[in-house]
């Protein structure tokens, strides 16, 4: 197999399988969850980013821009926002749910592009943004509560994404960025949690501290590995190959977890695989 295939391949199997990770931490509150998964990010980030010259090289230029520091907190609020959703969404038993927005990311990717950076859409992948807001629309509408969490996961991760292709960082190195910028406010929440609340983390068992622990690395290897193989192909196989995180979380919460999913709902998801479908065939053709 392609080296940036398997690369890129198990980033992405592995952002797919992380309802099953987080689904362990559901005894925690998600808050508490979500202030571990960036506090250990730290440390995993420092160690890449100081064992690549070329990501060291770009950390140091980043930090040295006040413009660059600024969008990078802005940035840094977006992936928070991101986290914390879908860790609520794992918790609250929504996973099929945050799926939906996911599977919706490329199609907002795509409308970013043409708003933002004045990117051509081809008609195929106008009829394919037509096919997915109308799944989308009709899956909000159709079920019997607003699935704003999913929404909010989308929106945010496509922002997230939209914001950084501006940026001069590169993505390992800017995480590792904004999740400092983010260390002192983590330490006021986690003093004022501690005031408020009880802290899971050695205060229940050993799996949970172990697994708090590990939020880190779950978190930064994905990214890693998913940075490293987009340098080894056409970023058309990387957009295409994304499907497959949303489509495993899908799998997940409606076969392994039996999350209710009514017809309605079923053909909103549909309208939305059409669109992707046609999406990946644009990408392939070149159209």
């Amino acid at each position: 197999m392609n080296k940036g295939i398997l690369l890129v391949l198990s980033g992405y199997l592995m952002w797919g399988c992380f309802p099953l990770y987080w689904a362990l931490l559901n005894h925690v509150n998600p808050s508490e969850v979500l202030v571990h998964r960036i506090l250990w990010s730290v440390p995993v980030l420092f160690v890449l980013v100081y064992f690549k010259s070329s990501w060291q090289a770009n950390f140091k230029s980043s930090i040295s821009s006040k413009k660059e520091l600024f969008f990078l907190f802005l940035t840094a609020i977006l992936i928070t926002i991101n986290w914390g959703g879908y860790i609520l969404a794992v918790n609250l038993g929504r996973v099929v749910e945050a799926s939906m927005g996911y599977f919706l990311s490329p199609v907002i990717n795509m409308m970013g592009g043409y708003i933002f950076f004045q990117e051509r859409i081809s008609r195929l992948k106008q009829w394919a943004v037509f096919f997915a807001t109308i799944g989308a629309l009709y899956y909000v509408f159709s079920g019997d509560s607003f699935p704003w969490l999913g929404l909010l996961i989308g929106f945010t991760f496509s922002s997230y994404g939209v914001a950084r292709k501006a940026m001069v960082t590169s993505a390992v190195p800017g995480l590792y960025i904004e999740t400092l910028l983010l260390l002192p406010f983590i330490i006021i929440f986690t003093l004022w949690f501690n005031a408020n609340y009880d802290l899971a983390i050695f205060n229940l068992n050993l799996s949970t501290d172990i697994l708090l622990i590990l939020a880190g690395v779950v978190t930064v290897v994905p990214l890693a590995l998913f940075t490293a193989g987009t340098k080894l192909l056409p970023m058309t196989t990387v957009g295409i190959l994304f499907l497959i995180t949303p489509t495993i979380q899908f799998l997940v919460g409606y076969v392994l977890y039996d999350e209710p999913v009514n017809i309605n709902q079923l053909l909103g998801f549909i309208g939305v695989w059409v669109g992707l479908i046609m999406y990946s065939y644009a990408l392939i053709k070149g159209k």
